[in-house]
């Protein structure tokens, strides 16, 4: 997925970086760190908070090092953005789409598969939670009738 500094998210949305800053700290806009402890704002993050993004303001992105990948099918970085950039920006968000797709049959799959081993499960402590043999099974009080009768 398509994440951008501090500086250039600035660079492409209609608020200032203290509005951003604001709205980071005040959890309407969420982020993620870098390897550096520096924040990466996804741009559909930014274009959910603030709506279409100013492209005419973008500045070249610059950081291409270390991308951090959660599954390695995230969208790359857009290297610059431009006024023409409706297209690339709606590819992008796209692509980023299809990634959650994916994730979410994969998390399916693993829930149906731990549902099945639950059930499995469950069935197997039924069996060993029932009693052996409940025809010669003699409960509490008829053990204590039977004690008194035989020290009478």
């Amino acid at each position: 997925m398509s994440k951008l500094t501090l500086t250039q998210a600035v660079a492409v949305i209609p608020v200032s970086e203290s509005t951003l800053r604001r709205d980071l700290k005040s959890g309407k806009v969420s982020y993620d760190t870098d390897a550096k402890g520096r924040k990466q704002i996804d741009v559909s993050e930014l274009t959910r908070v603030y709506g279409n993004l100013n492209t005419e303001r973008a500045e070249p992105v610059n950081d291409t090092a270390e991308k951090p990948s959660m599954n390695g099918t995230e969208t790359p970085i857009l290297p610059f953005l431009t006024e023409n950039d409706n297209d690339k920006v709606i590819a992008l968000l796209e692509g980023q789409v299809q990634d959650l797709k994916a994730q979410l049959s994969a998390e399916k799959s693993e829930k149906s598969e731990l549902l099945t081993l639950a059930k499995n499960l469950q069935k197997q402590n039924e069996v060993l939670m029932l009693p052996a043999d409940t025809e010669n099974r003699i409960g509490f009080f008829a053990r204590l009738k039977s004690l008194f009768e035989t020290n009478t």
